[in-house]
């Protein structure tokens, strides 16, 4: 995950502003919850004041796994804005913070659709250096689509074995067509045989 870290920073340098990152897949079940955690991890380490947040309001994956009791959150400072401080949740690792999902809404693309959360978000970029976004699939559901206007960039992942071409070629139109650009990609899953790990390491 350090040399994903890496590639992912020299992406980022390439860009005017590149505060806010989503993580995205095609489908559910590719492992962009893994990736987007451990990355941000990564970054802490550096002396970044890192903050996850979870915008998977279907199926809140990331806020199941690091605070499964908590019932603040997102949704919470959506509904007032001035509970944002009290609403996320400091890690063990240091320089790292947690804005679960909170309680879900009925309506999901409604609330990401309505503009409420610009002003939540214009409030997180002056709290943090980065803000890594972990949301639904692009495929399946239109709320990542919607939340990637919201953010400088987006991180796709695909599930090596599993995720089929169409449907990456698919994901990556929905993101383009948002204006956004892909800035990096994650193929999660793929095992490499001794000699292949052998040839990566001199390289």
């Amino acid at each position: 995950m350090r040399s994903t870290q890496v590639s992912l920073q020299f992406s980022l340098t390439g860009l005017e502003k590149a505060q806010t990152i989503m993580f995205t897949s095609a489908n559910k079940g590719e492992g962009k919850t893994f990736c987007v955690s451990n990355i941000a991890k990564e970054y802490a380490k550096q002396g970044k004041k890192v903050l996850l947040v979870d915008l998977d309001l279907h199926r809140p994956r990331l806020s199941q796994t690091i605070a499964p009791m908590e019932q603040g959150g997102l949704m919470n400072a959506v509904r007032d804005m001035s509970s944002v401080d009290n609403q996320i949740l400091t890690l063990k690792e240091e320089n790292l913070f947690f804005l679960p999902a909170g309680p879900l809404p009925s309506n999901p693309l409604e609330i990401v659709s309505s503009g409420s959360l610009l002003p939540l978000f214009d409030k997180l970029k002056k709290m943090f250096d980065l803000i890594f976004i972990d949301t639904p699939p692009v495929r399946i559901v239109s709320d990542a689509r919607m939340i990637a206007t919201l953010c400088d960039g987006v991180v796709l992942i695909v599930r090596s074995g599993v995720t089929k071409l169409n449907e990456v070629e698919e994901a990556k139109t929905h993101i383009e067509n948002t204006g956004v650009p892909i800035i990096g990609g994650i193929l999660n899953g793929q095992s490499y045989t001794r000699k292949e790990k052998d040839t990566h390491a001199y390289y």
